[in-house]
């Protein structure tokens, strides 16, 4: 404990005041002195349009000399008060107002269409395949014609429009910061998920509210107050423009989820492989992303021979899954790891920890396979997958091309910094972000990144088509991640991207299915289908933004093990309680290795026994829906009978470090 004479704090505060007092007057002396350099150097008369008194000096009204003084002064003063009931224009020459035009267009292009970009950009490294040094050339550049043009253009005009123009320019950047600072809380994330508008009305109006005011307020401060507002104006963009600037240079200091800077070269998921199949043996995996068994039950009674080409197959419609959402499920699904009591918390350093450990796609290797995973959800394991895999591994740099990059980065600029009311016309997702800026048009397939687009895979898989290469491996072990039945709704039945208008999510689960299904026919055609383990799953089944979930979640889970004469067999439905505690010991099987090394039982050996399962749910709260708690379940029965859902209670906290 210590004590502080209450009379020594007052002599301090009292010294500190002194302090404070002499600066103030020391800055005021030299804001007075760097005023009037920047007034002479704008050639600004500061008593233009003004009356401004004579200098005085005495005089004797005795004489006629002095009467006749006295009498022109009085005739001066009636013109000047009549003069001073004119407002006269202020008169400005082109080069101040491309100055203050300038100023003007320097806010809202810095705020909306440099630093957006970049914070969006940098601050998404986890779902992005691309960096800040891919797209800031065609930003800078783009920012640099936008001041350009509008400056000129802006100072073409005169008087009260040249000051009205400004005003409503630079105060609509101030509202576009305003709005991303204070006004976004709860913003809808750039999932692909349809919005439900209707529920944000408050905050709509809110935001509205604010931009006319700060609009209304900052035209009648340039009309009442043109010289002080252009003061104003001028210190709240370089004030501004600091503050972002600071803001962006803590961003690209922090890390990525993987561990990596911003900065530096990272990883991407290329196609290299992923047309090719061995002659030896295949393992093959589709990941149908969000396909749940509710949905497979509604294609096939729409479309009863969806599972056609499936022959040798068997459906296993009692399945459990691991974890939501997609990058947990794939975080477990590809390492062999899943949460247990003696883990205090689920964070992105213990996901790196399980990638980076001797894991499920060592034991692939192990086994002599050559390994390719086609997925773009796993952020924090491309470091370690990048020595595990064929396909992930960095790419030539790139610069994304202009019109591309500017209009899709320039659609989520205003999305974040554009009043609510304006919101809906530029929504997007993230996929949309992704394939407008990468590369896609390589024929190298090792240069050509892979993109979550299931309508261009099916063009490309029926145009180039599978091919024979083992790599000189006892086989392939492929990985592929589709979008299946995950929003945005936009393909349909046979796999055409039609729009979300004109389609439905059966149609697309349809359509993915079609997808799988051209591929199994193109192994029938190599001649490799018999020596070919293909699992056709999905990561998760059906999910939303919850503090918990409240109906069963089951992806959906075929598979056809490697053996002779399956061309012909229909595919079978089976009820045994299996799911993705089962994959790793099926495939692990089917490669020739250990399958009780990794705790389940292959599939087709799964006995019809009542048997407990687990599933770990992700919990969200708040506007923002942050991820708060992984919570246990156990399944005691079928798993898409609610009834046989139970709370285990045992949960762990989610730390997004």
């Amino acid at each position: 404990m210590a004590y502080v004479d209450p009379s020594v704090m007052t002599y301090t505060i009292q010294a500190l005041a002194g302090v404070a007092v002499a600066l103030s007057a020391v800055l005021g002396v030299v804001w007075r002195r760097l005023r009037r350099v920047l007034l002479r150097a704008l050639h600004i008369d500061e008593n233009a349009n003004k009356e401004v008194e004579p200098d005085v000096h005495r005089i004797d009204g005795g004489t006629p000399a002095g009467a006749s003084l006295l009498a022109s002064a009085d005739d001066a003063a009636l013109e000047s008060r009549r003069r001073q009931g004119q407002a006269k224009p202020e008169q400005l020459r082109w080069t101040t107002r491309l100055f203050f035009a300038f100023i003007a267009t320097l806010i809202p292009v810095v705020t909306v269409f440099v630093v957006a970009p970049f914070e969006i950009v940098a601050a998404s490294s986890d779902s992005l395949y691309f960096g800040v040094g891919n797209i800031w050339q065609p930003i800078v550049l783009f920012a640099v014609a936008l001041l350009v043009v509008f400056s000129l253009a802006l100072s073409a005009l005169r008087k009260r429009a040249f000051n009205v123009t400004i005003a409503v320019v630079a105060t609509l950047g101030v509202c576009a910061y305003v709005q991303a600072m204070f006004l976004n809380t709860g913003l809808p994330p750039a999932d692909g998920k349809a919005v439900e508008w209707d529920a944000y009305t408050k905050v709509t109006v809110v935001s509205v509210l604010v931009w006319l005011a700060m609009l209304a307020a900052g035209v009648l401060f340039s009309l009442k107050k043109p010289l002080a507002f252009k003061g104003a104006m001028g210190f709240v963009s370089i004030a501004l423009v600091i503050a972002q600037g600071i803001g962006l240079g803590t961003l690209f200091t922090q890390r990525t989820a993987d561990g990596s800077t911003l900065g530096s070269e990272k990883p991407y998921t290329t196609m290299q492989g992923m047309m090719s199949v061995s002659d030896k043996s295949n393992v093959i995996v589709f990941i149908l992303d969000t396909y749940d068994n509710k949905y497979l039950d509604g294609v096939l009674e729409q479309w009863p021979d969806a599972l056609a080409d499936y022959t040798g197959f068997t459906r296993y419609r009692n399945s459990s899954g691991s974890m939501i959402p997609t990058r947990y499920a794939l975080s477990s699904l590809l390492t062999g790891e899943k949460l247990d009591e003696t883990d205090s918390e689920y964070s992105n350093s213990l996901i790196r920890g399980w990638y980076a450990e001797k894991g499920f796609v060592d034991e692939v290797n192990d086994l002599g396979y050559s390994a390719g995973i086609y997925s773009n959800d796993t952020p924090n394991g491309m470091t370690a997958l990048s020595q595990k895999t064929v396909n992930i591994h960095s790419m030539p740099a790139f610069t994304g091309n202009f019109l591309d990059t500017v209009g899709v980065l320039g659609k989520c600029a205003l999305y974040r910094d554009l009043p609510w009311l304006l919101k809906p016309t530029f929504w997007f997702n993230t996929d949309d972000i992704n394939n407008a800026v990468m590369p896609h048009d390589s024929t190298d397939l090792s240069t050509r990144p892979y993109l979550y687009d299931d309508a261009q895979y099916y063009q490309d898989l029926k145009a180039a088509g599978l091919s024979i290469d083992d790599e000189g491996k006892k086989g392939n072990f492929r990985f592929i991640h589709l979008l299946g039945s995950h929003y945005p709704i936009v393909n349909d039945e046979h796999a055409n991207k039609v729009g979300e208008e004109n389609t439905t999510q059966l149609q697309q689960s349809r359509g993915a299915l079609e997808i799988v299904a051209e591929y199994l026919r193109q192994l029938k055609e190599l001649g490799v289908y018999d020596q070919s383990t293909i699992v056709v799953t999905a990561d998760h089944g059906e999910w939303y933004l919850a503090p918990d979930i409240d109906g069963p979640t089951s992806p959906i889970l075929l598979v056809k093990p490697a053996s002779e004469d399956t061309s012909n067999t229909p595919c079978q439905v089976s009820e045994v309680p299996t799911g993705h505690v089962d994959l790793w010991a099926t495939l692990v099987d089917q490669m020739g290795g250990d399958a009780s090394a990794w705790g389940g039982t292959p599939v087709y050996d799964v006995p019809g026994e009542p048997r407990t399962r687990y599933y770990d749910a992700t919990s969200v709260e708040g506007d923002d829906h942050k991820y708060t708690w992984i919570k246990e379940w156990k399944i005691n029965g079928h798993v898409l009978d609610w009834d046989s859902w139970e709370k285990t209670g045992q949960q762990w906290p989610i730390n997004s470090d």
